[in-house]
């Protein structure tokens, strides 16, 4: 893990035609920058994107996969892969957390965080570009045109991009509108510093984890319904150690067995999660979808939580469960007056 990094951009946009977006908001945007990566199929576009070879059936048919910023940031491929071929994508959307506003108005902001995984921030100028291409492919539904226009997605035109340390605060210019220089993000969130906040939480007694977009965990081939420690823990280290061995971390210094065996140990004491259903939209499968998960919190006892800190210090960036990439998953941590992961989130 020491030479793991995870880059995080907070992205600052401004609306230029209204924007709707769909209760699942982080859906929206992955699905904006998917295509603004990948491009049109159709040969008439204007963007073409960075695909080189959209005739391929998939990106694992792909001839040139190995050597295609497409596949490495959104179509992910483990050869090697202990659940199959599709390792996790190496970034992760935060979306907006403005409670339930679905629509914008032109001239109001919008944002929301962008992590890079790995070696996944060696991609960064093709990023800054898709990005870009909010201001003219949009994002989210389409709106109806003023007068005989034809419906379109709303657009989005960037202000400004910064590098932020989720964990320290700290944060650095990387672009401005005003001008065309772009910066290399340039605070890395290390395993020395998920170390140092993890002396932060408590070596043992009671941890709250609170549910900030909907946790969707699947455990033995059912839907986990009730937050139980066990299967939220085995399944975030699970993600811990498919984006290390993918994107340049290395070996996790952890069996999940036996991290696994540990959680089976940690108590649920309170309850207060429900079950939430949001509206998205999956370009994969080109239709809506119905994506469900537990939001709220939940409280924890451990006579030891010092095996666990870290990683969970670690998910508060990464996520866990199902749809990480589009937002799900994103959850904080409360100890008494420690809060980790928990930007403006206030417990209800």
């Amino acid at each position: 893990m020491d030479t793991f990094r995870v880059n995080q951009l907070h992205v600052h946009c401004t609306v230029q035609t209204p924007i709707r977006l769909n209760e699942h908001k982080g859906s929206a945007i992955r699905g904006a920058l998917f295509y603004a990566l990948r491009g049109s199929t159709n040969p008439q576009a204007a963007w073409s994107g960075f695909c080189a070879n959209k005739a391929a059936p998939s990106c694992f048919a792909c001839p040139i996969n190995a050597v295609c910023p497409v596949m490495r940031l959104v179509s992910t491929l483990d050869e090697e892969g202990t659940f199959g071929h599709q390792a996790p994508r190496p970034y992760i959307i935060n979306p907006p957390l403005d409670g339930g506003q679905t629509a914008y108005a032109t001239g109001e902001p919008l944002s929301f965080d962008l992590a890079l995984v790995g070696d996944a921030t060696d991609l960064f100028p093709y990023v800054v570009l898709a990005l870009d291409r909010l201001a003219y492919e949009g994002l989210g539904s389409k709106v109806e045109g003023a007068g005989d226009r034809p419906p379109r997605r709303g657009t989005a035109r960037i202000v400004r991009i910064d590098a932020v340390h989720p964990l320290t605060g700290e944060a650095a210019p990387v672009l401005r509108s005003d001008s065309r220089t772009v910066n290399v993000p340039s605070l890395p969130v290390t395993h020395a510093d998920v170390l140092a906040t993890a002396e932060r939480l408590p070596a043992s007694g009671d941890l709250t984890i609170h549910f900030i977009t909907p946790m969707r965990l699947v455990d033995r081939e059912q839907l986990v319904k009730v937050p139980y420690f066990r299967p939220l823990f085995q399944r975030l280290i699970e993600r811990i150690k498919s984006l290390a061995e993918n994107f340049g971390g290395g070996p996790v210094p952890y069996q999940i067995r036996e991290l696994r065996d540990l959680a089976e140990g940690v108590g649920l004491v309170e309850n207060h999660t429900s079950w939430l259903d949001l509206k998205g939209y999956s370009t994969r499968l080109g239709r809506q979808q119905v994506i469900g998960g537990l939001v709220g919190w939940a409280t924890y006892r451990s006579a030891d939580w010092t095996p666990f800190r870290p990683w969970l210090v670690w998910g508060t960036i990464l996520h866990a469960g199902k749809n990480a990439v589009k937002g799900d998953g994103w959850f904080g941590l409360e100890a008494g007056d420690v809060h980790i992961g928990m930007p403006g989130f206030v417990r209800q």
